[in-house]
């Protein structure tokens, strides 16, 4: 797998978290570098954890099913670009959104941001998992992933109180546009292991 192809999927799974991110932050008076600094770094963290955690568990099992581990790698990206498909399609409900985000409050606990962090990064278990699949070490793309991630965040903290507006009505093509990197990968796995002849 490209380097260029670990950045697309870094940059697809850093979404959630960027929404969660812009989403706090448009509703705060003011925003301190110690809450960009918080943020990034806890989603980055986790957003690195869970593909290797989704790897071990994929390399555990790749010997039961290596005959056709293309074919699970695929379809855990296509779940998950699926997923995030249909994200994009539910109804919008603005008002409880907003409601969510300020019941946040304006110092964020440690404890609430992990559990935002877990619930974001899901998708990167199964896309771990994908990657001992096919084979692919974990260390190199973990990082990118989480550093993506805490970058991407970080900026979208940053943008908030600017951007949160613009980047509330473009989230669902930001999740389309995930989705259709994700699959696009996928089929490219099942390409380079001679599916399509």
């Amino acid at each position: 797998m490209q380097l260029i192809e670990i950045f697309g999927i870094a940059v697809a799974l850093s979404v959630d978290a960027m929404v969660v991110a812009l989403c706090w932050g448009a509703v705060q008076p003011k925003i301190k570098l110690s809450h960009v600094l918080k943020f990034s770094l806890v989603f980055g963290a986790f957003q690195a954890l869970m593909p290797a955690l989704g790897w071990l568990a994929g390399d555990a099992l790749y010997s039961l099913i290596n005959a056709w581990d293309h074919w699970v790698a695929f379809g855990l990206l296509f779940f998950v670009a699926i997923s995030m498909a249909r994200e994009a399609f539910e109804k919008d409900e603005p008002q409880e959104s907003e409601c969510e985000c300020r019941a946040m409050g304006s110092d964020i606990a440690w404890g609430k941001l992990a559990m935002l962090a877990v619930a974001t990064s899901l998708d990167a278990l199964a896309v771990g998992f994908s990657f001992a699949m096919i084979g692919m070490p974990i260390a190199m793309p973990a990082c990118l992933i989480g550093v993506v991630c805490a970058v991407l965040t970080a900026l979208a903290m940053a943008a908030a109180s600017v951007l949160s507006e613009k980047a509330a009505r473009h989230s669902k093509k930001l999740s389309l546009i995930g989705a259709a990197v994700l699959l696009m990968i996928g089929l490219n796995i099942l390409f380079e292991h001679g599916v399509f002849g």
